[in-house]
């Protein structure tokens, strides 16, 4: 079968099509929306284009055209959802002008938002987790929204000598990515919150602030 017909397309004249192209916003929404409901029944972010262009009702070089890998894919579907995700973790924090008991918050508050969450859960289940990582490490897209709210705050606390001034804050965004990412393998996933937050302050707050501000 060529790979320009789908069932749709066959039949009549699919969104995907030449002749009748949605808006980019909107095609790129609905193919995120056919991805995420591949994620959720498989379990898991093993998921193959063609079985997400079948689910979006499109020819797979449609698909291609907005994304072209499955790593770039599963991408979208973070950067969909990051700006707000991340919003609510900096406006829930309780001491916003102290880097010390803030700095685990950043990485803990996240974890938070995956428990619960169908897309989330098979995000980040033990057959994704490798996968999800190697792509949000890779992505200089995630690593700038997630900058463009965490920065202000290492900034401030930069400014005022709460971080040490040799730092490079976009690094120790990098250090925060990463710490989340390691939080939800074994064996530090099963461990108690508290034993979480032991570990930031002893690895991450004693790397970054001057002692005098622990």
């Amino acid at each position: 079968m060529p790979d320009d017909l789908t069932p749709q397309s066959r039949g009549g004249r699919g969104w995907g099509d030449d002749v009748a192209l949605l808006d980019e916003a909107e095609a790129r929404r609905r193919l995120l929306s056919a991805a995420e409901r591949c994620i959720v029944r498989r379990g898991s972010a093993h998921i193959r284009m063609g079985e997400v262009a079948t689910e979006a009702a499109v020819a797979r070089s449609t698909l291609y055209r907005y994304f072209p890998t499955r790593g770039e894919l599963i991408v979208g579907l973070f950067l969909d959802r990051i700006d707000a995700a991340m919003e609510a973790v900096v406006a829930a924090l309780p001491e916003p002008g102290r880097a010390a008991p803030s700095l685990p918050d950043l990485v803990l508050r996240p974890l938070a938002f995956i428990e619960g969450n169908p897309l989330n859960e098979a995000l980040f289940s033990s057959e994704s987790r490798a996968l999800v990582a190697s792509w949000e490490l890779g992505s200089e897209a995630l690593f700038e929204a997630v900058y463009r709210h965490f920065g202000p705050l290492l900034e401030r606390w930069q400014a005022d000598g709460q971080l040490h001034d040799d730092l490079d804050l976009g690094e120790v965004v990098r250090w925060i990515e990463t710490l989340q990412l390691s939080l939800l393998g074994e064996p530090w996933r099963q461990r108690s919150l508290e034993e979480q937050r032991k570990l930031l302050a002893r690895f991450l707050v004693r790397a970054v602030v001057p002692s005098r501000h622990w």
